[in-house]
């Protein structure tokens, strides 16, 4: 394994880049005729190094500095990122900067500021709305409101978004009034991004589960999801924290990846199969994968790891309701030491028999608080998508969900290639 020190530019820093390459090779295409002049643009974003050079990008594009606002996402909020996005020009008042703390219900909360974005934007409403979504929040605000902007354009970066859209018929019905981009599952997105996010993933849980972290024999692990992603993180418990491999269980609704884990030598696990339980579960499907109750499968001394988005994958949320619930019963959080102001902080649950700890306040375990969790040079494809999009979306005549531009996307897969040079063989052949 050590994927990461074979890489040429893997080095993980505070530095944010002042361009990228592949984003400047691609503005050279498209900032002649400033295609988001007269846009107002909210991100609804991380704040990693990698979002300074696409803010950058998007004023390149034409929109004015004093028009573009940013509701932070509360876990990657960094100071220094704020500063460089206020160098850029932007009003320091139009960073909407979150005072979440760690018990609270994140995805109400993320909620509840785009609501009151919309609310205050009301007295005067843009021409144009273009947002950069990072878990459909925009949707659920919107299908809550009579009233807002009369254009409104979105990209939807996560497979989390997207899921939400499925699974909600309002949703579903709200998104089809609007031009709507599906960066999430295109297909530069599923394939050039992935090998990174996983070594970035395996190097944060190495860093978080800490030297101490020893396995037994017996010891066994869970995988939920068997993705890219996925796929690493069973490799990496086996090989550097020293899970058998028979020994790691692995459950993907895709049949194909079932037996793609069975044929590696993972265990398939079946959620109806109670003779196991694990000292490690990591969820990577991007999906609510691992629930309340199934907290009896996980042994004294757990962990709990996510390496999706936002706080669904392992029910974060109804483990600290369940705890907060009554003075009565014998579960409850040790509070002892715990800073409730630090997102990354470890959350100890004690239930009636046992002790599990979500590692980094049940958020992605590679999103531990430094301003880059991967190096810029790796990620440069999602900022490409997301400024293209953003034009895409502006652009658009159609309503509703909408794949990525395919001559774009074949037109990143190829440069993102030459850019990695001998180091292409990480992405998967189309």
């Amino acid at each position: 394994m050590h994927t990461e020190s074979r890489l040429k530019h893997w080095t993980i820093d505070d530095e944010i880049p002042v361009r990228m390459p592949l984003l400047d090779r691609w503005l050279d295409m498209q900032t002649s005729y400033l295609p988001l002049k007269g846009v107002t643009a909210l991100l609804i974003q991380h704040q990693l190094g990698g979002q300074v050079p696409q803010a950058r990008a998007l004023i390149e594009l034409g929109i004015a500095p004093e028009d573009l606002f940013w509701i932070d996402i509360p876990y990657t909020s960094s100071k220094k990122v704020q500063k460089a996005l206020i160098r850029l020009g932007i009003p320091e008042k139009n960073l909407l900067i979150h005072r979440f703390m760690l018990m609270d219900d994140y995805g109400k909360y993320q909620r509840l500021r785009v609501q009151q974005f919309l609310r205050d934007l009301s007295s005067d409403l843009p021409p144009m709305l273009l947002v950069l979504d990072d878990g459909s929040y925009m949707l659920e605000a919107l299908s809550c409101l009579r009233q807002h902007p009369r254009r409104v354009a979105i990209v939807e970066q996560t497979t989390r978004g997207i899921i939400k859209i499925e699974h909600n018929a309002s949703l579903a019905m709200c998104a089809d009034e609007f031009p709507l981009i599906n960066v999430a599952r295109s297909q530069p997105k599923t394939i050039l991004e992935p090998p990174f996010i996983g070594i970035a993933v395996c190097d944060a849980l190495k860093n978080r589960l800490g030297a101490d972290f020893r396995t037994v024999p017996g010891d066994r692990s869970l995988v939920l999801g068997y993705g890219a992603i996925g796929e690493q993180v069973a490799a990496f418990l086996n090989e550097i924290l020293g899970f058998n491999r028979d020994h790691i269980h692995v459950f993907d609704p895709v049949t194909s990846r079932m037996e793609r884990a069975a044929s590696s030598g993972f265990s398939i696990w079946e959620k109806a199969d109670r003779r196991y339980m694990f000292r490690l579960v990591v969820g990577c499907s991007g999906r609510a994968s691992f629930t309340l109750g199934d907290h009896v499968f996980l042994q004294d001394g757990a962990f709990l790891a996510s390496a999706t988005s936002g706080t669904v994958e392992l029910s974060r949320k109804d483990f600290i309701e369940l705890a907060d619930a009554s003075p009565y019963d014998d579960i409850w959080i040790d509070h002892e030491g715990l800073d409730l102001t630090d997102l990354h902080s470890d959350i100890r649950f004690n239930f009636i028999d046992r002790n599990v700890t979500f590692v980094n306040g049940g958020f992605p375990v590679n999103f531990d608080g430094r301003v880059n969790c991967i190096p810029p040079h790796y990620i440069q494809p999602t900022t490409v998508m997301m400024c293209s999009a953003a034009i895409q979306a502006v652009k658009s005549k159609k309503k509703g969900l909408q794949d990525l531009d395919t001559e774009f996307c074949r037109w990143l897969t190829e440069e993102f290639r030459k850019e990695l040079g001998e180091e292409a063989y990480l992405i998967p052949s189309e």
